[in-house]
């Protein structure tokens, strides 16, 4: 299983940007917690109860190597 952090409605077309993908859900959260950290640490105003539901973790099925066309 695959797990893909997304931001919400972030892209010009207000759809969801996909961000990292990680091999668990506890990851998946972790980055978040982290990318929110670095964004308070350049901007002191960032409140980060608010800025964790901008973000999502979807969880995707990988294409095998031999489904491509």
């Amino acid at each position: 299983m695959t797990f893909m952090v997304y931001w919400k409605k972030m892209l010009n077309d207000k759809t969801d940007a996909p961000m990292m993908a990680f091999d668990t859900s506890i990851e998946s959260r972790a980055y978040i917690k982290g990318f929110i950290d670095c964004l308070k640490v350049h901007d002191k105003k960032v409140d980060e109860f608010t800025l964790i539901s901008e973000f999502e973790v979807r969880q995707i099925t990988q294409r095998r190597n031999d489904e491509t066309s």
